[in-house]
C-alpha cells in the first residue's frame, strides 16, 4: 500500500534542508514544504507529516510539535530531531539504506535494527497459550516449553502473514505433522514463520506475501484439540549462538509482536453497525408489572438515552416512552423462567413469537435472547448443561425466530459474571469459551457488569468485565445490558455519582453501542439498586444521574 506523506523543512536555509532530502525524496517520493499550515491541511490518519527539528526553527510557530497538536490533532508525526541539514541528511541516509521510510528499523545509535516486525496474524488479540508455557507438557519433545505462541482464531476466520516473505513450504496433509495443515514463511534476516493447525491455505508455494496479507484459515487439525492459530518463529542460527535455549532455532515470539490494532500503515480501524456513535445512557425497566407514572418520570428527570424492557411491556408504555423521548432507543429481552424442565427452542421461539411480533410492529429491532444463562435459576443443568449446549439452543432459537423476522438483530445475552458456585453458577469464562460459535453467530453481544467498590468498577473482572469480551470479539457490537453497584451498604447518591463515572467513561468507547443500570423499579428485590422508591419518590441515583454534563 503506497506511504502518504508530506515534509515539513525549516523556512531559514530552506535551500540547504531541500538539498539534505534529495536521496530521500529520489528513494520515496514526498513532497516537501517550509509552510507548517500547508503540512497541517493533509494532517489526517491516513497522512504522515514528517518534521525536520531543529532547535528553534520553526519561531512563528514556537514549539512546532505543540503547535501540530493544537491545531491538527489528527495529523500523525514523524519527528526527525536534527540540529543542522548535514545531520538531517545522514539521518535520512540511514533510513534509505534500510529502505525503511519512517526510520521503524533505526535504533537509538542510529544503526540500522534488523529484528523483525510481526504484525498480528488474526482478527482477535488474544493469547491462549503463551511461549514457554506448560514445560511439563513439552518435556516429552525435549522442548523447555511451548514452542510458539497459540493465537485466537475460531474455525474459517482469517490467518496473515505477520512479515513480509516467500512462502517455502506448504504442507496440506493433516495427518502426517503435528501442525497438521501448515504453512512456512522465509523472511529477511534469517527469520521464518510456522502457521499451524490450517482448515486451508489459500498462498502458494514460492508465493511472494505481503505483512497482513491473508494466506489460510484457521481450525485445529493436527495435535490440537480446539480451533485456534499457532505461531512458531525461527531465526537461522539463533540455537548455536545461544541466543536462544530452544533446538531447531525457535525463538520467542512476543517480544516481536506488534501490538493488535498498530498492525500496518493505512490499516482500516474497525467499523460496527451502530450509526449513533457514542454509547448510550440507559437504563433497565421494572423486572415486574406494568410502567407506572414515577418510572415514566425517571425516564424524563434523568434523561435518559436508551431503556430495555421486557418483552411483555404493554404498546402504551412503549408508545408513552417515546412520547417522553421521540429519539429514545428501546431493547427488549426476550425471557420467561424456565423452571427445573428442559425448554425445547421451538417450546421457547414459540412462547415468545406473539410479544416479539407486537413490539416488532412499533419499531423494536433489538432483542435480547433470555438473560444469565449460566445461573441455574435461568435454565443451566436442566434446559443446557453447558455453556456449548446454551449455544446451540440459542442458535436454533434465533433460526426459529429469523424466519419471521429478519430485520431484528439478536443478541447474546449477559451472563452471570463470576467463577463458578456449586449449584448457582457455571464460571463465566469457561461458559463464554464454550459458547464460542453461538457469539460469533450473533448479531451483537450483552455483557453484564457489575461492582461492591470503586476500585472494582474499574477491575477487568467486575465493572469493566466488557474489556474481557471485546479481546475475544474485537468486531462485535456490545451492549452492557446490567450493571450497577450490588453493594446494598452503599448509599445511593455514591451509586449515583459512580455511575455517571461509568457512563462517561464509556461514552467514546467504539463498538459499545448502550449501558443499562439496574433498575427502574422492582416490587421483590433490587431494593439497593433501585432509581425510585416504593413510594414513587426519586432515588439519589436518578438525581444524581440527571446532572451529569453530557
Amino acid at each position: 500500500m503506497p506511504e502518504n506523506q508530506i515534509m515539513l523543512l525549516p523556512k531559514r536555509d530552506y535551500w540547504e534542508w531541500v538539498k539534505a532530502t534529495q536521496k530521500y525524496m529520489l528513494a520515496f517520493g514526498v513532497n516537501v514544504t517550509p509552510n507548517p499550515d500547508n503540512a497541517g491541511k493533509y494532517a489526517t490518519s491516513n497522512f504522515t507529516v514528517s518534521i525536520a527539528n531543529p532547535p528553534n526553527g520553526y519561531p512563528n510557530q514556537g514549539n512546532i510539535l505543540e503547535y501540530f497538536t493544537t491545531n491538527y490533532p489528527a495529523a500523525k508525526l514523524d519527528v526527525i530531531e536534527a540540529a543542522t541539514p548535514q545531520e538531517f541528511s545522514a539521518k535520512l541516509e540511514i533510513r534509505v539504506d534500510a529502505r525503511d521510510r519512517f526510520g521503524r528499523q533505526v535504533d537509538e545509535k542510529g544503526q540500522i535494527d534488523t529484528a523483525i516486525r510481526l504484525h498480528w496474524p488474526t482478527d482477535y488479540p488474544r493469547v491462549n497459550q503463551a511461549f514457554g508455557a506448560n514445560p511439563e507438557i513439552y518435556a516429552q519433545w525435549n522442548l523447555p516449553g511451548h514452542e510458539g505462541l497459540d493465537i485466537r482464531a475460531p474455525m474459517n476466520t482469517n490467518v496473515y502473514a505477520c512479515a513480509d516473505g516467500d512462502v517455502y513450504m506448504v504442507n496440506d496433509d493433516i495427518d502426517n505433522h503435528p501442525y497438521g495443515r501448515h504453512i512456512r514463511i522465509q523472511h529477511a534476516n534469517g527469520y521464518r514463520t510456522v502457521y499451524a493447525h490450517l482448515a486451508s491455505i489459500l498462498a502458494t508455494n514460492g508465493q511472494d506475501v505481503k505483512a497482513k496479507e491473508k494466506i489460510a484459515l484457521a481450525d485445529s487439525t493436527g495435535n490440537s484439540s480446539g480451533s485456534h492459530l499457532h505461531l512458531t518463529l525461527k531465526k537461522e542460527g539463533s540455537t548455536l549462538s545461544g541466543e536462544t535455549n530452544y533446538p531447531k532455532d525457535i525463538m520467542d515470539p512476543t517480544p516481536f509482536m506488534v501490538p493488535f490494532g498498530q498492525e500496518v500503515e493505512g490499516a482500516s480501524p474497525v467499523t460496527y453497525s451502530w450509526p449513533v456513535g457514542k454509547c448510550l445512557v440507559g437504563l433497565n425497566a421494572r423486572e415486574d408489572g406494568d410502567f407506572e407514572e414515577p418510572d415514566f418520570e425517571v425516564v424524563n428527570i434523568s434523561r435518559l438515552e436508551a431503556i430495555k424492557i421486557l418483552s411483555n411491556t404493554s404498546s402504551e408504555d412503549v408508545s408513552r416512552l417515546k412520547q417522553i423521548n421521540s429519539s429514545i432507543f428501546i431493547m427488549a429481552r426476550l425471557h420467561y423462567k424456565l423452571g427445573h424442565s428442559k425448554v425445547l427452542p421451538s417450546e421457547w421461539a414459540t412462547r415468545m413469537q406473539l410479544d416479539l411480533e407486537r413490539l416488532y410492529q412499533q419499531g423494536v429491532r433489538y432483542f435480547e435472547i433470555h438473560r444469565s444463562p449460566n445461573l441455574q435459576s435461568e435454565g443451566w443443568s436442566y434446559s443446557w448443561i453447558s455453556g456449548e449446549d446454551f449455544g446451540r439452543w440459542w442458535i436454533d432459537v434465533v433460526n426459529i425466530l429469523k424466519d419471521r423476522f429478519p430485520q431484528a438483530r439478536y443478541g447474546f445475552p449477559g451472563i452471570s459474571p463470576g467463577g463458578q458456585v456449586e449449584g448457582q453458577r457455571l464460571d463465566a469464562k469457561t461458559f463464554l469459551e464454550q459458547a464460542d460459535a453461538a457469539i460469533l453467530a450473533a448479531d451483537w453481544v450483552g455483557v453484564n457488569c457489575f461492582w461492591v467498590s470503586e476500585q472494582q468498577m474499574n477491575s477487568d473482572n467486575y465493572g469493566m468485565f466488557y474489556r474481557y469480551l471485546r479481546e475475544r470479539y474485537p468486531d462485535k457490537l456490545m451492549f452492557i445490558t446490567e450493571f450497577g453497584n450490588v453493594h446494598g451498604a452503599t448509599n445511593l447518591q455514591t451509586k449515583g455519582r459512580q455511575y455517571n463515572q461509568y457512563y462517561q467513561h464509556l461514552r467514546d468507547i467504539s463498538g459499545l453501542a448502550a449501558a443499562f443500570s439496574n433498575i427502574i423499579h422492582s416490587t421483590r428485590s433490587f431494593d439497593s439498586m433501585v432509581w425510585r422508591d416504593k413510594d414513587g419518590g426519586l432515588s439519589p441515583i436518578t438525581i444524581e444521574v440527571a446532572q451529569r454534563n453530557f
